[in-house]
């Protein structure tokens, strides 16, 4: 269920008549959400869900409880209301409890409402999905694929007088073709704010090309590579990026943004020079909820310039411990990148692979900001500028962190849907020097 801005405050102040406790804050969330899924040639499922949902935080100093409720009749809030308050007054001292924020100032965030994308019928996912199975049956190819297209909103409210509101609408594609010997497999997808600009039919010509020339592919064997990580790869890497930006863990220690000396790593000259990575909600490709930790507002956040860490990412409590100011992590991340295309990264290669894409990431050291994953999808041998061959999939392990430090070459960042992780994100193809491949894989 969508609520408008207003409907959605009236709701949080009907809910926050009820609070008895010293502070207490409302969130309401909700949205419908449409999807299509396929295998084999054939519609497997197709679904859709309308859902709302009040969650309730009640504070007695710092003894904290939460109560949630799908409805939103005065009985049915003052209910979940009491309930929080009870499971507050049974539970122990929060030792890290924040008092809640007061009113705050968010700013303006636009091209996140596609009006056609929260009015999509099931004849759309029908037809995108029609087209790749269509296209795959022809050239005796086997075609899986989900379409998703969602429409959201968020409200907050609390009792310092704090209210925030964002809606959002979004629609994912992503297609895997495979051959019917189980020898060769391609993946592409793409995602927007708006369901119109997902083009199936170029998903399905890029999964089926690289099924088509992933087949059969040939042995190699690990080892230290210079590779072109493609946008979905190389956005995977972003993300387990931005998911170590933490200013505590750092301080504390326990991140490859410590200092052996103590403190952090920020100002310090850690990439190269052609690493710039912010955040910023109103990015209008990948336009993102402006708030974050209870509340604070989020701005145009620059956390590496020109390969210098400028910020770490600091909660309220620790900002507390530290006097220092706190700043939320962003909701979206953008990577610069350069000018160049796929194909001249490919052809500034003399010896190297090309990966589609990355599968079932899993962190291995936090202090190196080393991770293990398998390729997957297409992995390509390049020899003086040409793709020759396919090859095996390899499990590596990685660090962003060392990745940034050797990267040669970018192309334009571009929107980017990755295997794992969802976090709205620009991102370019990478050409990078050198990337550890630990072990074969015989998956395809």
């Amino acid at each position: 269920m969508i609520l408008s801005r207003d409907d959605a405050k009236a709701i949080l102040d009907r809910a926050l008549s009820f609070a008895k406790a010293d502070e207490t804050e409302i969130s309401i969330y909700g949205g419908a959400h449409g999807n299509m899924r396929f295998a084999r040639n054939t519609p497997t499922t197709c679904g859709f869900e309308d859902s709302l949902n009040v969650s309730i935080v009640s504070a007695f100093g710092d003894k904290v409880g939460s109560f949630s409720t799908t409805e939103t009749d005065d009985a049915a809030l003052a209910n979940a209301v009491s309930r929080a308050e009870e499971i507050a007054r049974l539970s122990p001292s929060n030792p890290e409890y924040m008092p809640r924020l007061g009113a705050q100032k968010y700013m303006e965030v636009a091209a996140s409402w596609d009006e056609p994308t929260a009015r999509l019928m099931h004849d759309y996912r029908v037809r995108i999905a029609s087209g790749s199975i269509d296209a795959a049956a022809k050239q005796d190819l086997l075609a899986a694929g989900y379409f998703e297209d969602s429409s959201g909103f968020n409200a907050v409210a609390n009792s310092k007088g704090l209210f925030s509101y964002f809606s959002s609408t979004d629609a994912t594609y992503t297609l895997t073709i495979r051959t019917k010997d189980d020898k060769g497999s391609g993946w592409a997808a793409q995602d927007s704010n708006a369901a119109s600009a997902i083009d199936g039919s170029s998903i399905t010509v890029r999964a089926i090309d690289k099924a088509l020339r992933s087949h059969d592919p040939q042995t190699i064997d690990p080892g230290v590579y210079s590779v072109i990580l493609e946008h979905s790869p190389a956005g995977d890497m972003l993300n387990l990026f931005s998911g170590s930006l933490d200013r505590r863990s750092a301080d504390e220690g326990r991140s490859f943004f410590s200092n052996p000396k103590g403190g952090t790593t920020i100002g310090e000259n850690l990439f190269g020079n052609g690493i710039t990575i912010y955040s910023d909600p109103s990015n209008t490709e990948i336009p993102s909820v402006p708030w974050g930790e209870d509340g604070l507002p989020l701005e145009r956040t620059m956390w590496v310039e020109r390969g210098v860490q400028k910020n770490l990412a600091c909660s309220r409590y620790w900002a507390r411990q530290k006097n220092i100011s706190p700043l939320s992590g962003g909701s979206n991340i953008v990577m610069e990148g350069g000018n160049y295309s796929l194909d001249d990264l490919v052809a500034s290669m003399d010896y190297g692979l090309l990966v589609t894409s990355f599968w079932y990431i899993r962190q291995v050291d936090p202090q190196t900001m080393i991770y293990t994953g398998l390729t997957r999808d297409g992995v390509f041998l390049i020899e003086k500028g040409k793709i020759t061959k396919p090859v095996n999939n390899m499990r590596w392990n990685e660090s962003p962190a060392a990745i940034y430090k050797c990267v040669e070459m970018m192309t334009k960042p571009e929107r980017v849907v990755t295997r794992e992780g969802n976090m709205p994100m620009l991102a370019p193809a990478l050409k990078v020097k050198s990337f550890t491949f630990t072990s074969g894989s015989t998956s395809i």
